[in-house]
């Protein structure tokens, strides 16, 4: 009877400690959402109509967003995710974004129930829970609306289902199938997950059932079947095969380049994982614990497969890829749990110094840094919505709430969706109208039809300079040359490297 009243209590004990972590970390991801800590900019505003089209218009998609190879374009499923959030949120990124919050706040579970299995212990899955709650990178895309994002979950749920797999658990080898799948569907790349499954079969030694991998094989081509209709329907077959021949680097023979440069580089790729998780306010320290961990890892193969899992991508140069440690928090938290967990036995005091430095490392580094937005995965930083709807209201503002133009300068060049969206829905709303807008023609653009095309600037008038990393120096001076041959400026106020322009048109335009 003891025996039965503890292990009711230790289940008793898990599940509150779940949701109670579960509720901890979503209410830690979206504590600055509402000042508008969300990163804003082409791509989030590309998106959103995408979404807005999907939603209002029921205009159904088939190719996702593209991806940084030419020819190659994630899954359409995102798409059709943010449009459930935005017609939710009423068009509102902040209420995007808190739904994306929620959804990597679920990872806990996944990430409890699989440390548990492995420690054979309760307490450690609390503590692995915990390490998750506070990660910093794991903040970081949690509300991000990006693509990548979701894919925190997707990939914890896919190790958690090679362990079932492992243990003989036929349904374990569907459920890392649809969570590869949908993990592919977030981050094209992360398509490596569907091709470690065989290996992860011999590895480990698992008996699999003929009638077992022709499921497998279905549940593959239903994931992927987005990509293969889009790649019929609308024959880009050709120029998907050419953007698998893009993904290395390596694509002129070249046998100048150094092993050791490439290794200190997937090095320095593999520290990241600790460094934005365990000690996000110290990269050495972060990368000292990578090797720990690796130190104190050794037989332990099932982490170690896990923690080396995106090893396929470096071999094709991804080591230049923001995201291609996305997903590897969990075995990052395994490997962590098992050091601490050896500290534990010997030194009990150093374990909880361990555990205490990480806690609070974190949170510094979320409290300082998370009010800027995404900071570690967008450029430029600058373009978080509580600047971009703050710089709106002083348009109107100085406008003394009547009719003003504007014209922008952007990244990508003469391409306004970005502000045709902040204005069509924040602005709109909440002033009951939109500016004009005299820049480059936006026609064959997203939000084309949400600010009047006018050819000359009235008279309050503004120029919305984005940050300008990656615009060309030279186009960024052509730019504000050819603005200051319609206008003259009057002052300007910085939100960073965001600036509005105050500015009046020039004498002869009103002539």
């Amino acid at each position: 009877m003891q025996i039965i009243a503890a292990s009711v209590k230790l289940i008793v004990m898990f599940k509150i400690s779940l949701i109670l972590l579960i509720l901890f970390a979503f209410l830690l991801r979206i504590f600055f959402v509402f000042q508008g800590a969300v990163s804003f900019h082409y791509d989030m505003s590309r998106d959103a109509y995408v979404a807005k089209q999907i939603w209002l218009n029921h205009d159904l998609k088939l190719i996702g967003p593209p991806t940084s190879t030419p020819g190659l374009y994630h899954g359409v499923f995102y798409y059709y995710l943010i449009a459930l959030f935005y017609g939710i949120g009423n068009s509102d990124p902040r209420i995007v974004a808190i739904l994306l919050a929620f959804l990597n706040s679920l990872t806990i579970l996944p990430l409890m129930l699989l440390t548990k299995d492995v420690f054979k212990s309760t307490k450690w899955s609390i503590l692995a829970g915990l390490f998750f709650a506070i990660s910093f990178e794991a903040t970081q895309y949690a509300a991000w609306i990006s693509n990548p994002a979701p894919a925190i979950l997707t990939v914890s749920l896919y190790f958690y289902f090679l362990r079932l797999w492992q243990k003989g658990r036929s349904w374990g080898l569907y459920g890392a199938v649809i969570s590869a799948t949908l993990s592919t569907q977030f981050q094209f790349f992360l398509i490596y997950l569907i091709l470690l499954i065989p290996i992860f079969k011999i590895l480990f030694k698992i008996k699999t059932k003929l009638r077992e991998v022709g499921f497998s094989l279905f549940f593959t081509l239903l994931g992927v079947s987005s990509f293969l209709i889009a790649a019929v329907k609308f024959k880009t077959l050709g120029s998907i095969l050419s953007g698998f021949g893009n993904i290395s680097t390596s694509g002129v023979i070249d046998f100048r380049p150094q092993f050791s440069e490439l290794f200190l580089k997937y090095i320095n790729r593999f520290s990241e994982i600790f460094t934005y998780n365990f000690s996000p306010m110290n990269v050495l320290i972060g990368g000292l614990l990578g090797f720990l961990v690796l130190f104190s890892l050794k037989r332990q193969n099932l982490i170690l497969f896990y923690l080396f899992s995106n090893f396929p991508i470096f071999i094709f140069g991804g080591h230049s890829n923001i995201y291609a440690n996305i997903g590897l928090v969990t075995p990052a938290i395994l490997g962590l749990c098992f050091l601490t967990q050896s500290i534990w036995k010997k030194y009990k005091s150093l374990a909880i110094i361990l555990v205490f430095f990480i806690i609070l490392s974190n949170f510094y580094a979320i409290v300082k840094n998370n009010p800027n937005g995404q900071i570690i995965l967008v450029i430029p930083n600058d373009m978080v919505l509580s600047q971009e709807l703050n710089l709106i209201d002083q348009t109107y503002k100085f406008a003394d709430y009547k009719p003003f133009s504007i014209n922008t300068l952007t990244l990508p060049l003469w391409t306004n969706t970005t502000w045709a969206y902040l204005y069509s829905w924040y602005g709109k709303n909440k002033y009951g109208y939109v500016p004009s807008f005299y820049g480059h023609n936006q026609i064959g653009l997203l939000g084309v039809n949400d600010l009047p095309q006018v050819d000359k600037p009235l008279d309050k008038t503004y120029l919305i300079i984005e940050p300008h990393v990656g615009i060309p120096e030279n186009y960024y001076t052509l730019e504000i040359d050819a603005e200051d041959s319609k206008t003259d400026l009057i002052s300007q106020i910085k939100y960073n490297d965001l600036i509005l322009q105050i500015r009046k048109p020039k004498l002869n335009e009103k002539k």
